[in-house]
């Protein structure tokens, strides 16, 4: 509103400059005009001397001589030029333009003095409207710098809860001994033969907890046999969960102690390795066969879930296979060793001592548990030792 304003102002200022001009060109050039006809001009004096004064264009119109516009739409008023038409219509902003007689209008013989004191129209004013005075340029204000957001302090994230740790075993230094081959009750299929010829095995850890089977937990990678080769090619600590699994569950649910090494030997010369894979999946049922125990296969399903829980609570231990997920990346065998009062499970992971002494939800093992032949991925290796 206020631009529009001073615009207008702005062309009524010109327009009274405009006339000003105007009459002041008219004046001089009849005080000329009459001094000719003094001095006798004759082609003057036949019907007078005609000039044609035109105004100044009207500064409402835009023409590109006179008028350029900038940027922000203001246009910017250029000199007035002699020769140009005075506006005679109203233009877009209602300013009126009122037209100024020519010299034509003059009668002939009329004296420099009565032209000179000849009363000269000017426009008239709008009623109401004030004369237009320059207004000073307005001082913009300065605007007040606007503050920088400071950056919102993003939540601090959730942790990831954990699995429960289980209690912390003692660990026991006394190694597990060969039994003698008077305590060990031959049953059919068992590999007699072997278990005469095994000499002491490496020592392993004792996990004891309430709810669970005595466990004599070995690590896949320990250092003692984790460089030995399990078949022609693989070490044990890569590919040797199957084996290493099975000397765990034979070493805890009997009296016969066998160390991952030695469960190596015996998988790799019964057919159970794998090249680049590690053990098939046969090596549960046939090694517990072997070793004088009862297996069963319960694979994956609806029911499994209390087939688990009840041979835990029976005091049996399960051989799980599991796939992608907490314990690896691809397969691996691991042991369910017991199940608490609230319901979690405990593991014997021969791979991950942290994963062995932490609980573990029952719908995590059978979510992340991978597709098995030969009865699996669960398997359940019967305790000979508790009462059915």
């Amino acid at each position: 509103m206020k631009r529009k304003n001073k615009n207008r102002l702005t062309k009524l200022i010109m327009m009274e400059l405009v006339c000003l001009g105007i009459v002041s060109v008219a004046v001089f050039t009849l005080v000329r005009w009459s001094g000719g006809r003094v001095e006798g001009n004759e082609g003057d004096a036949a019907g007078g001397r005609q000039l044609t004064v035109t105004a100044a264009p009207d500064p409402g119109i835009n023409q590109s001589d006179h008028e350029s516009e900038n940027k922000d739409g203001e246009k910017e008023n250029l000199e007035p030029t002699i020769g140009s038409t005075v506006p005679t219509k109203e233009d877009e902003e209602g300013v009126t333009g009122t037209p100024v007689p020519s010299i034509t209008d003059i009668p002939a013989g009329t004296s420099a003095e009565q032209v000179t004191d000849a009363p000269t129209k000017t426009p008239e004013k709008e009623e109401n409207k004030p004369t237009p005075t320059k207004q000073p340029e307005a001082t913009p204000t300065k605007e007040p710098a606007t503050p920088t957001p400071q950056p919102t302090k993003a939540p601090e994230p959730t942790p990831t809860k954990e699995p429960t740790k289980a209690p912390e075993p003692t660990p026991t230094k006394e190694p597990t001994k060969a039994p003698e081959q008077s305590e060990i009750e031959e049953k059919p299929g068992m590999d007699m033969d072997f278990i005469n010829s095994l000499s002491e095995p490496q020592s392993g850890e004792i996990l004891e907890a309430a709810g669970a089977v005595r466990t004599v937990f070995y690590l896949q990678t320990d250092s003692r046999w984790g460089n030995k080769i399990y078949g022609g090619e693989d070490t044990i600590a890569k590919y040797g969960c199957g084996p290493t699994s099975m000397a765990i569950v034979v070493s805890s649910l009997t009296k016969i102690g066998i160390d991952p090494e030695q469960m190596s030997k015996w998988a790799k010369d019964k057919g159970y390795w794998y090249p680049k894979s590690g053990s098939i999946h046969s090596i549960v049922n046939g090694t517990a066969k072997a070793f004088g125990l009862e297996s069963e296969g319960i694979g994956n399903d609806s029911s499994t879930p209390e087939k688990i829980k009840k041979a835990l609570k029976n005091g049996d231990m399960v051989v799980a296979l599991m796939g992608k997920g907490h314990f690896t990346k691809g397969g691996h065998f691991i042991v369910l060793r017991g199940i608490t009062d609230s319901g979690k499970i405990l593991v014997a992971d021969c791979n991950s001592r942290d994963n062995t002494l932490a609980e573990w939800d029952l719908k995590t093992l059978t979510d992340e548990a991978k597709w098995a032949s030969d009865g699996g991925p669960f398997w359940i290796i019967r305790n000979p030792n508790t009462i059915k």
